[in-house]
């Protein structure tokens, strides 16, 4: 495991340097968002989408970075963060050869269980921080902050991004070049968030789930949807697992 760890710093690390400089665009700039939408208050088609009373809440701290960051930045960022953790798992084995390797020394089990888990576990970190820097940066500048959505954003964020790391570890099995796990993927993201526009699809625009819809709503955790993202991700967990066991190297 500490081989995979070591396998995905650049990854991990690149991740999160992109999130926390992504935060730093948003939260220091309260008041400069708030008085450059007021520059436009006037205008018929910003008031269609901004009405007065949305930009009065902007004004309020929690609203504002709740909103900005769990409800647009990060929230957006999660499905395509899970995709970049798992598309090269085993397909960069596969592309280099070293899958020779591994076989030799140890089971296909533990090949692909410590490599998913591996992966998993650095995904949900980077989740993990992604969710408390709200929180954080409240404290370091002396901003009250309502503490308790914070978890029930976590939870979304979290499940969220490791439905997509498990379909695109499951294409990165599939597939022995690492392109076609990302764009299978991405292509994946696109058309069920496209399919989801309609009323009939709607469960499948995951981008409701992860940008925690229901949070800001009724202020709780969508506990059936998540049940349904746990299935959804056990399943390609398991499809991955016998693929893996059963492909010719």
């Amino acid at each position: 495991m500490r081989k995979e760890f070591y396998d995905m710093r650049v990854r991990f690390f690149g991740v999160f340097i992109v999130i926390l400089g992504l935060f730093f665009i948003v939260a220091p700039f309260q008041k400069f968002t708030v008085s450059m939408l007021e520059g436009y208050s006037g205008n018929p088609m910003i008031e269609k989408f901004l009405p007065g009373a949305m930009l009065n809440r902007l004004k309020e701290w929690n609203f504002y970075i709740n909103s900005q960051w769990y409800g647009k930045n990060f929230g957006q960022m999660v499905g395509i963060i899970g995709i970049i953790m798992g598309f090269p798992l085993f397909a960069r084995e596969f592309e280099n050869g070293t899958i020779i390797f591994l076989l030799v020394r140890k089971p296909r089990r533990w090949i692909y269980f410590t490599k998913f888990t591996t992966a998993a576990i650095a995904t949900v970190l980077l989740m993990v921080l992604g969710a408390l820097l709200p929180l954080v940066y409240s404290v370091v500048v002396g901003k009250e902050y309502a503490v308790s959505v914070v978890p029930k954003f976590m939870v979304h964020n979290i499940f969220g991004a490791l439905l997509w790391y498990a379909v695109s570890a499951f294409f990165s099995v599939l597939f022995n070049e690492q392109v076609k796990p990302l764009l299978a993927s991405l292509g994946l993201l696109a058309l069920t968030t496209t399919a989801g526009l309609l009323k009939p699809l709607r469960y499948l625009n995951t981008f409701s789930y992860q940008l925690g819809i229901s949070v800001f709503e009724k202020g709780k955790v969508d506990v059936g949807y998540t049940f349904g993202v746990i299935v959804i991700i056990s399943l390609f967990v398991v499809a991955g697992y016998f693929v893996f066991e059963c492909k010719e190297v």
